[in-house]
């Protein structure tokens, strides 16, 4: 599935050196997003760098996310509402319960309160830009152990996983096929 972005898959030793980057090139930027959702039209979004980078294929990137977050966020929501209604095994927690409940959400849109703020994620490599939406535990109420995360490349969602995004890159054709909640069968 993924031969065209690396020719020996996830047994491509650069790939994993590469992405043990050390994390300490992180930022933040705006983006649009919607204020019906987020009370405002804008909000700021910080973003882990989890490769080398040159400053104008960031830039792009970072262009072009600002562009497209309203969208990709609208994906995520997709994705999120479809596979949570077709796992009964995921709660939310409920701070006022001060526990984990089952609620049954009839619109996508509902869900936004619970997922939190996302990190943006950035890694390149042979010139093709991936970038994702990570929702940590802390912010995220849903009943994942660390949160879930989204990959991107460019406006299409690939992958919404109950991992890391480093970690779904180095095992990406797992995650597209195996793992990924986007292809949670309807219960």
């Amino acid at each position: 599935m993924f031969d065209e972005y690396w020719a020996d898959d996830v047994e491509d030793p650069d790939w994993r050196k590469q992405m043990e980057i050390n994390m300490e090139h992180n930022g933040s930027f705006k983006v649009s997003s919607d204020p019906i959702l987020y009370g405002v039209g804008q909000i700021t979004l910080d973003y882990w760098i989890h490769t080398k980078i040159n400053p104008e294929d960031l830039s792009e990137t970072l262009s072009f996310i600002q562009k497209h977050y309203r969208q990709a966020y609208d994906q995520v929501l997709d994705g999120v509402f479809s596979a949570y209604k077709n796992s009964p095994n995921w709660d939310v927690w409920v701070d006022d319960a001060k526990k984990f409940l089952r609620i049954d959400f009839a619109q996508k849109e509902e869900l936004h309160a619970y997922i939190g703020i996302p990190i943006v994620d950035l890694a390149f490599y042979n010139g093709k830009s991936f970038w994702g939406l990570t929702f940590p535990d802390g912010t995220n109420k849903l009943s994942f152990e660390h949160g879930f995360c989204t990959v991107f490349e460019q406006e299409k969602l690939l992958i919404l996983a109950d991992s890391d995004f480093p970690h779904i890159l180095q095992w990406l054709d797992y995650y597209y096929t195996d793992g990924n909640m986007l292809a949670i069968p309807v219960h």
